[in-house]
């Protein structure tokens, strides 16, 4: 029994490992050659990958030893699993009350970087001008507490 000729591959005959198994076996054994090389060559590299028994037993096994969900599932259950597996959010580093910079601390350092002269900030020099403007009109920059213009409007009734 003759196989048929193997297209060609870039000049070259490319013969798969079935084809020429049973090429050799039909010189020794014309009957069964195709039977027991086809069927020892095509199912040897059947294994865990494959729709087998063993296959499915296998991955059900790794999925249980790695924490995985054991049976296939759909993708709902999978996000369900995922999420109830996750760290909550209040043990989250990024979330902690420790991860906020401490604001206060900063602004004093920056204060004091600014008044030695370390540090320049654009803004706080544009409020201070603006500020400067404001006093030149004769306005109120930034009143005490019950000396704005309510009170003074009060004040006149």
């Amino acid at each position: 029994m003759k196989f048929q000729k193997a297209p060609l591959q870039n000049g070259i005959r490319v013969y798969s490992i079935c084809e020429i198994a049973r090429e050799r076996m039909s010189a020794y054994y014309p009957r069964m050659a195709h039977r027991l090389v086809a069927h020892r060559i095509n199912h040897i590299d059947r294994g865990i990958s494959q729709p087998t028994a063993y296959g499915k037993r296998m991955e059900r096994l790794s999925n249980r030893i790695f924490g995985e969900v054991v049976k296939p599932t759909d993708v709902k259950s999978k996000k369900v699993v995922r999420v109830m597996a996750a760290e909550p959010l209040e043990t989250k580093e990024q979330l902690s009350v420790e991860y906020y910079p401490n604001l206060p601390m900063f602004h004093y350092l920056t204060k004091m970087l600014r008044f030695h002269g370390l540090f320049f900030d654009d803004h706080v020099v544009f409020r201070q001008v603006q500020d400067e403007l404001k006093i030149l009109r004769g306005k109120v920059v930034r009143p005490p507490i019950g000396q704005g213009k309510r009170a003074q409007l009060r004040a006149k009734k």
